[in-house]
């Protein structure tokens, strides 16, 4: 009998443990709460990371074109103005325009080749935009210095940016954007854009 009396009580006991006091529902309110701000921290610092990052990406990686815009005399690609359109969303600033010479061919049978792979390059001083902001075009006639007077026949070049992302980052970047020089079926002068490696 008294075997029986001892496990009644520790039934009452286990039921008793069972019962959810007010206490217990405070404790596991505050539990929850505390995982989702540990939660929503988490997520937060994710966020702010991605940010980060995002944000060095677009100011160190422009998106910046260019491409021919005027061929001011039809019988001679070397007066072409070409336009540089700044497609990012930060401004780029101290941009240089020059130009490198892969292969050129003049009248008489002149052949004209680079030292190497569009490594070097010539510009007029001139030729420097102090800024280009967001979204902003800046057009500046081909620095073919000397061709000028001369009909082109066959060019292969480069026009060489150069430019800082910001104005306090001391480094410059350079861009290369390929042109081969081409007369169409309308014996008009064209130039055509192509991948650097060929």
């Amino acid at each position: 009998m008294k075997k029986k009396r001892k496990s009644k009580r520790d039934n009452k006991k286990l039921s008793n443990k069972n019962i959810e006091t007010p206490q217990n529902k405070n404790n596991k309110t505050v539990k929850k709460k505390s995982l989702f701000k540990k939660v929503f921290s988490c997520i937060l610092v994710i966020l702010s990371i991605w940010s980060v990052f995002l944000t060095t990406w677009v100011v160190f990686n422009p998106n910046v074109s260019v491409e021919p815009s005027v061929l001011l005399d039809p019988n001679n690609p070397a007066y072409t103005v070409f336009t540089v359109h700044n497609q990012g969303y930060f401004n780029i600033y101290d941009v240089k325009f020059s130009c490198s010479i892969k292969y050129l061919k003049l009248p008489g049978n002149i052949h004209v080749v680079g030292l190497g792979e569009y490594t070097n390059s010539f510009s007029d001083p001139k030729q420097v935009a102090t800024v280009i902001a967001a979204g902003k075009k800046y057009s500046e006639l081909l620095p073919l210095t000397g061709m000028k007077h001369n009909k082109i026949e066959n060019a292969d070049i480069a026009i060489v940016l150069s430019f800082r992302t910001t104005k306090w980052f001391p480094w410059q970047r350079k861009t290369l954007h390929r042109f081969v020089a081409t007369k169409g079926k309308d014996k008009k002068w064209y130039w055509l854009p192509q991948p650097i490696k060929k």
